[in-house]
């Protein structure tokens, strides 16, 4: 080859590159111009938590939508099954979004697929529950916290000793072991506490009735009730049929058809109110999630010390934790009942971080 041909050819291949630079360069302004592409990978939507869940989230990308800062937010629901959750996870890596958050069925079953994603440049964030995965951002309640407060409390109102059944979530889930962990470690120090039973109920009221019903057989005297979320619908609705007294006490979270039913039970049994608490877990996590979300991709950086290490992932500081602060009782059970009286009973008391709020979260 002459030297003038190479000269040539050295020369096309260069404007070749910058035409391709110029098109890429031209693509991504396009893209940042149409809005971010964002989609929620949700494990599963079968109870009125994820449901709220979902509608919070939808709420703010619907206002990102009108600015502009998001072009599409899409939706895909798992039913509770790892494979299904991956092979949508791999849709999406596929389809080029630009970020992807995750309440999952699994805390490390999408590691594989993660690790393809964030090589392609695509921001993963768990919600609600933490991803064990040392590039992914979990944005969750504080859920050792959350089970460790209604652990303490339910133990000091059977003055640490008794008979106890314990109703936890889905096993594996990565909120329920956290939660069950929490519950490990308070119980440990209360040798006098039994555990008659530890079942599953899987976030579901209906089957948390059904174990009740069958508990009920196998052990008829316990003293309280360690439960999360709203199993403890279905667990008082089995005591009532059966005609059994109520626990000592038993723990729960924010759901208004508890809080409705608690109330009615204080109303007819003045003297001997339902011993009872909630801690919030609000479903406004999310749409915290998704706020946080779009900073991110937006450029804006975490500050120092926000990230902090999840129970369940000790050896990562890759989850912003936040830490549950409203807790009924007795004390202020009415108070509560009568702020929510107009929510319809598939309601849960919930919060969303304001703009302000998520802003101190950056630089």
């Amino acid at each position: 080859m002459s030297k003038k041909v190479a000269s040539w050819l050295v020369l096309l291949l260069t404007m070749v590159a910058a035409v391709s630079l110029a098109l890429s360069v031209a693509n991504a302004k396009d893209t940042k111009k149409n809005g971010f592409n964002v989609a929620l990978l949700n494990g599963t939507n079968s109870n009125a938590w994820r449901l709220q869940m979902e509608q919070n989230m939808q709420t703010v990308a619907n206002k990102y939508k009108a600015q502009g800062i998001i072009g599409k937010y899409s939706v895909f629901v798992a039913n509770n099954d790892a494979t299904t959750q991956a092979q949508q996870m791999q849709q999406l890596i596929n389809s080029g979004v630009d970020a992807i958050l995750i309440n999952p069925v699994s805390a490390t079953s999408l590691s594989p697929l993660i690790d393809k994603a964030v090589a392609k440049g695509i921001l993963v964030m768990g919600i609600d529950q933490h991803i064990s995965h040392p590039k992914v951002i979990s944005v969750t309640t504080d859920q050792y916290a959350w089970a460790k407060i209604q652990a303490e409390w339910l133990a000091k109102q059977i003055d640490k000793k008794g008979n106890i059944l314990q109703f936890d979530a889905i096993a594996g889930a990565p909120a329920n072991d956290v939660r069950h962990q929490a519950y490990a470690d308070v119980l440990a120090r209360y040798p006098d506490i039994k555990v008659l039973k530890l079942v599953n109920m899987d976030w579901d009221e209906g089957k948390a009735k059904q174990l009740m019903t069958t508990l009920l057989s196998a052990y008829p005297n316990f003293d309280a009730i360690l439960c999360q979320d709203g199993a403890a619908v279905g667990i008082i609705n089995a005591l009532q049929e059966a005609k059994h007294p109520l626990p000592k006490a038993i723990t729960s979270d924010e759901w208004i058809a508890y809080l409705r039913l608690w109330h009615d039970l204080n109303q007819k049994n003045p003297g001997k109110p339902l011993n009872a608490i909630i801690v919030e877990n609000p479903p406004g996590i999310g749409a915290d999630g998704l706020q946080i979300v779009v900073r991110l991709l937006q450029g804006k950086k975490l500050k120092s010390g926000v990230l902090t290490s999840d129970p369940s992932d000790k050896g990562n500081k890759n989850a912003i934790l936040i830490k549950p602060t409203l807790v009924i009782t007795n004390a202020n059970m009415e108070e509560w009942y009568e702020k929510t009286k107009d929510k319809p009973d598939t309601y849960y008391i919930d919060s969303v971080l304001s703009q302000k709020e998520i802003d101190k979260l950056f630089n």
